[in-house]
């Protein structure tokens, strides 16, 4: 995904990040402040657009899920494991997981969602998420700045054509394993619930 991203990113440049950070998450912001370190973006324009799109994408996703209860999207969301998790932490302390889900890996999307269901208002989570995304932005933006370029320099004579073959395979296998792993857990279990 991240050589998407970067193409994205290097095609359409503040679009790009704002696009990349809206369906994506943290890549896009990443690579912007890699570029902006670069000198081939300006990084108060990409801050800015990675916060505008980390603010209006927790909008949508508490509008749906305060508005779209009964619809499937719902139903999917209520039967992550994560949603759960979220559930638990947000009943305990709403305000502290306003303020952390964005921080949190795999609460990108279940915790505005995971909120919208809760007593938390509108205008709190709101507040939260102007707050919150404008952090999550300039931590992004300025991780990038600081280490992206150091990371491309430190992984560059790794990225040879046969070293991806042998890596692309290597995954491909890890990928068949996990398939077969988990359709054979799924069989098992479903012969031990008859």
């Amino acid at each position: 995904m991240s050589g998407t991203v970067s193409h994205l990113i290097e095609q359409y440049g503040t679009l790009g990040v704002f696009l990349t950070a809206a369906a994506e998450g943290e890549t896009g912001v990443l690579v912007g402040g890699a570029m902006a370190r670069l000198g081939k973006l300006d990084w108060v324009t990409i801050t800015l657009a990675a916060w505008s799109a980390a603010f209006l994408t927790g909008e949508i996703l508490f509008y749906v899920g305060r508005s779209r209860r009964e619809g499937r999207f719902m139903a999917r969301m209520t039967q992550k494991r994560a949603f759960s998790r979220a559930l638990h932490w947000i009943e305990r302390h709403p305000h502290l997981f306003c303020a952390c889900y964005r921080f949190i890996y795999g609460m990108r999307i279940v915790g505005p969602v995971t909120i919208s269901l809760s007593s938390v208002s509108a205008r709190t989570f709101r507040l939260f998420n102007l707050v919150t995304s404008l952090v999550w932005a300039l931590l992004g933006v300025g991780l990038g700045w600081f280490i992206g370029p150091k990371i491309a320099e430190w992984v560059a004579p790794y990225f040879t054509r046969r070293l991806f073959i042998i890596a692309s395979m290597a995954a491909f296998a890890l990928l068949l394993l996990a398939v077969a792993w988990r359709s054979r857990r799924r069989r098992a279990s479903f012969g031990n619930s008859r």
